[in-house]
């Protein structure tokens, strides 16, 4: 794995200074890390999601409001790449931050096989209007890594504030001060039912509403072997 400085200064990150502005708190089975060593806590047995608060570059926030606005990542292909790979520069508009958003992919690809020593990941971007998954729900995955780059970022819910009999239905929330979301450019990894001995207890999310932020740009990253 790199460095935590090295990764920081290449991705443009000022993460302590996100962690300090953030009004999520830190709940049971959750962490918040201003480095990457604290990222890994997603392997202790009791942490189920990891979060890295962290400020998008501005190059790349305008870059992203311009393709919003027309479409221009609408309909990509979920794809397989390489560790070390990112998308190639012509699935992409020729506009000013074309490359931030190249070096964005391969970086947080990078970062996921170097937790998981996968050598490959799979990428799915989704420019959204409306919320994708809005009920709660669990992923049928071992680790995903979610960074939402426009609008609004993945909401969770605390394990105490669950009922995950009800998942699929309704009732699963018991009380609304359970909930927790990330901001748009933090890293979150969350466990999935399928990383090991996690069955039955991967982490409840869902997507938030959408209203004048429209539209909302997240992508998901996974290991693949």
């Amino acid at each position: 794995m790199q460095p935590a400085h090295a990764w920081r200064m290449r991705a443009g990150i000022d993460m302590t200074a996100r962690l300090q502005s953030c009004n999520t708190a830190t709940s049971p089975g959750t962490a918040d890390a201003t480095d990457l060593a604290g990222l890994a806590r997603i392997f202790d047995a009791d942490c189920n999601l990891a979060r890295m608060p962290r400020a998008l570059p501005s190059a790349l926030s305008d870059f992203l409001d311009q393709v919003a606005v027309h479409s221009a990542l609408r309909g990509l292909p979920r794809t397989v790449l390489d560790c070390g790979q990112t998308l190639t520069p012509h699935a992409l508009p020729a506009q000013a931050g074309r490359q931030i958003l190249l070096d964005e992919v391969r970086l947080c690809g990078e970062l996921l096989c170097d937790l998981t020593g996968s050598p490959r990941f799979g990428l799915r971007i989704e420019v959204l209007d409306r919320a994708m998954c809005p009920r709660w729900h669990v992923d049928q995955v071992g680790l995903r890594l979610l960074v939402t780059w426009r609008g609004p970022a993945t909401e969770w819910l605390d394990e105490a504030c669950a009922d995950r009999s009800q998942l699929g239905g309704d009732g699963v929330m018991r009380d609304s001060a359970g909930i927790r979301q990330a901001l748009a450019g933090d890293i979150v990894l969350l466990k999935g039912e399928r990383w090991p001995g996690n069955a039955g207890r991967g982490v409840i999310h869902r997507s938030p509403c959408i209203d004048d932020d429209a539209p909302r740009i997240v992508a998901a990253f996974d290991s693949i072997w």
